[in-house]
């Protein structure tokens, strides 16, 4: 996980991992693969990103890889959302 993100060596165990972390499996059932996948997860805001877009993702009763969830940009989230609702 740090090879793919190495500034995971800077965040406090309290103030970031601890929070995100217990947010990530209890409210989105996230599992430890997903992290090992996209260890970036930790680099977002959790108030600002992280439980918005979990949030809508819920509201409009979608699923997107977490990777997908964060990295884009609120114009490209949105677009993905409507996208996949369409498919339903």
């Amino acid at each position: 996980m740090v090879l793919r993100c190495p500034g995971l060596f800077t965040f406090s165990i309290e103030n970031n991992f601890k929070p995100k972390f217990e947010y990530f499996a209890e409210e989105m059932s996230g599992t430890l693969e997903d992290l090992k996948e996209f260890p970036q997860y930790f680099a977002f805001s959790l108030e600002k990103r992280i439980k918005p877009r979990h949030q809508q993702l819920i509201q409009f009763g979608v699923y997107v890889p977490l990777s997908d969830m964060l990295k884009t940009t609120d114009e490209e989230f949105k677009d993905m959302i409507h996208k996949q609702k369409a498919k339903l």
